[in-house]
């Protein structure tokens, strides 16, 4: 019976001890065998890359082709004292140190003056820390000083997953190697060199799943290989029961759950969820593998294929490839962007279940993607209408485009035919029927003359006519422009009723006056913006500034040639302006032009708010994408 208290598992059995064993490294290592064959190896050296992809392990290969007893080669005999010392751990020359529980600036200290004394046994020291991101700013800057300067027997080698936590002037002093995550196939073929050579198996969908949960690194690969082989024997686990031993997301789970959300099936994408939950499995994992699967297919729709930009199996490649070439590749950007907005919040909820099951029922209830397209070519036509500029009538193109689909997930339904020249178009309606609901609309309308309609019960006044009772030739007319005068009318789709301000109380001479003032001098016009005028009388137009800053500015201009001009043109030949001190009634004179203006324009913006709200359009867009309006601004 097999002693399972001294069973070394498998990523420690099958460490690699040279160069040559290294997997998936291949500009890591050629660049530290050129540099050891050519004999320029640096003092320090920082390795960074996610776990599990052999940073530490080629510091400890790099230390064996430095203290070897043959010499400093790129191929250590691996059979010496040294090198065996140095795969035991066990060789006082060589340190390893973990960053994270050794990170005060004492033990940094206490490291400086190890490295003084002479090597024992090699050629020389080697400090391997690892997880030097974890060392606090003291301990920093403490070994910056024999980074800097260190004795010509000393050498170190950092580890860390984060190297954007280590201070700059540490990273100026060392070589940064960057470790890739190593691709799918390189971890499968590992996988079968070192079950074949434990003589047990494992199935290819197995070693398949196993790739996809070690994210890249090795030594995961290997310990979940380790676990596997516990739960399902040496016969050859299939994928279902690694699936089982592992406790990750099926494939077929996440396949099924987007296939149900493009077809807009809630039931059956919830069920999808209810398995995983009952199962145990992170929710949260669930939502990203399918934000995940939505990205290959948004990437193999946008390019053509999503080879080369996706590390999966030749089957999973065609068939995405085959399912993105069926699929919208507008909806299926929506769909994506759904799914992102859903991950962030289910990892922060405290019931992850019901933020996954809001995020399937969002993207299984989406707007059909025709009346979201719509909306949008409505309000871009009003805006072209309300600058003024010509509108033409909506081509059939525009408008089967603008049809709505019967599921936004699939393809788009091709054009109709084009009509005949001689199809007279359709007179406008007085009272016409409600159309159906959109899940009940055909996916074309039978005549494509008809423009298509986003309103229940009513023709839209702006949008009927610039789709379809305009003649060609016939540009738009420009929206008249609201005089002083003259009352805004309640048509919603009348003026703007932002357009025109008059202000409220400003003598019409003393605006004239301020006017010509800032045609030729705009500073001047500007203090003048703040000033009341108390009277006029005689010629001598008397005004005050509630602010000395503004009276200061302009006591010595008020008998300039551009101020005198002015007077003369608004109040008559000889008028004169004359600044007096504050009243002691501040409530005295009129109001200012500046705070006139601004009572103006607040009260275009709140009129402007309300027309804009009261839009049919605006309230279709609204009531169709349950949203709200939160912002109006002039354009």
């Amino acid at each position: 019976m097999p002693n399972g208290v001294s069973y070394q598992v498998l990523a420690r059995k099958y460490r690699p001890q040279s160069f040559a064993d290294v997997a998936g490294q291949e500009a890591v290592v050629g660049t530290l065998v050129r540099a050891l064959d050519a004999g320029r190896v640096a003092h320090a050296f920082l390795f960074t890359g996610s776990r599990g992809v052999g940073k530490t392990t080629l510091a400890r290969i790099l230390a064996k082709c430095l203290v070897c007893a043959q010499g400093v080669s790129s191929k250590p005999c691996g059979t010496c004292n040294l090198c065996t010392g140095v795969a035991q751990g066990s060789l006082t020359d060589v340190v390893e140190i973990d960053g994270a529980s050794n990170n005060s600036v004492e033990q940094v200290r206490d490291l400086q003056e190890v490295a003084r004394f002479q090597p024992q046994l090699a050629r020389c020291k080697i400090f391997i820390i690892d997880e030097v991101h974890m060392l606090s700013s003291s301990a920093f800057n403490a070994l910056l000083k024999i980074l800097e300067e260190p004795p010509p027997h000393v050498k170190f080698v950092f580890a860390t997953t984060e190297p954007h936590k280590i201070p700059v002037t540490i990273l100026s002093r060392c070589q940064r190697y960057d470790f890739k995550r190593l691709p799918h196939r390189v971890i499968v073929a590992r996988l079968k060199q070192v079950l074949a050579l434990e003589q047990v198996a494992i199935s290819d969908g197995g070693l398949d799943v196993i790739a996809r949960a070690a994210e890249g690194g090795m030594r995961d690969a290997l310990s979940l290989a380790d676990q596997v082989l516990s739960f399902a024997g040496t016969s050859g686990a299939s994928a279902e029961q690694v699936t089982d031993a592992l406790g990750v997301i099926d494939r077929r789970s996440v396949v099924r759950a987007l296939e149900a959300i493009i077809r807009g099936d809630a039931k059956d994408a919830l069920a999808v969820v209810d398995a995983a939950w009952a199962r145990g499995h992170d929710l949260r994992q669930l939502l990203a593998a399918v934000a995940e699967e939505l990205r290959h297919l948004c990437v193999a729709n946008a390019t053509g294929t999503v080879r080369g930009l996706a590390d999966l199996t030749d089957e999973e490649l065609s068939r995405i490839d085959a399912r993105a070439r069926q699929l919208d590749g507008k909806d299926l950007t929506r769909l994506f962007g759904l799914a992102l907005d859903g991950i962030d919040p289910t990892a922060r909820a405290e019931d992850p279940r019901l933020s996954v099951e809001l995020a399937f029922l969002r993207m299984c209830g989406r707007p059909p993607l025709g009346d979201a397209l719509a909306i949008s070519e409505a309000v871009l036509r009003l805006e072209a209408l309300a600058k003024g500029k010509a509108v033409p009538p909506m081509s059939e193109v525009e408008l089967a485009r603008l049809a709505v689909q019967p599921r936004a997930g699939l393809a788009p339904t091709p054009a109709p035919e084009s009509a005949p020249a001689s199809a007279p178009t359709p007179a406008p309606r007085p009272d016409p029927a409600p159309p159906p609901r959109a899940e009940a609309t055909p996916p074309l309308r039978p005549d494509p003359t008809t423009p298509p309609t986003l309103f229940d019960g009513e023709d839209p006044p702006v949008i009927a006519e610039v789709s379809a009772e305009l003649p060609a030739a016939a540009p738009a007319a420009a929206p008249p422009v609201a005089r002083a005068d003259e009352e805004p009318e309640d048509d919603a789709d009348g003026p703007d009723p932002a357009a025109g301000l008059p202000l409220e109380g400003v003598d019409a001479r003393f605006l004239a006056f301020v006017d010509q003032v800032a045609r030729t001098h705009r500073p001047m016009a500007m203090h003048l913006d703040h000033a009341r005028l108390l009277r006029e009388n005689d010629g001598a137009v008397e005004v005050f500034f509630p602010r000395e800053l503004h009276a200061r500015a302009l006591a010595a201009a008020v008998d300039a040639p551009v101020i005198k001009d002015a007077l003369d043109a608004a109040f008559g030949k000889g008028a004169r302006l004359v600044i007096a001190p504050p009243p002691a009634d501040p409530a005295q004179g009129q109001p200012s032009v500046a705070d006139a203006r601004e009572r103006a324009l607040a009260e275009a913006q709140r009129a402007l708010e309300q027309h804009a709200k009261s839009h049919p359009v605006v309230e279709k867009a609204v009531a169709l994408f349950g949203g709200e309006v939160r912002q109006v601004k002039r354009r």
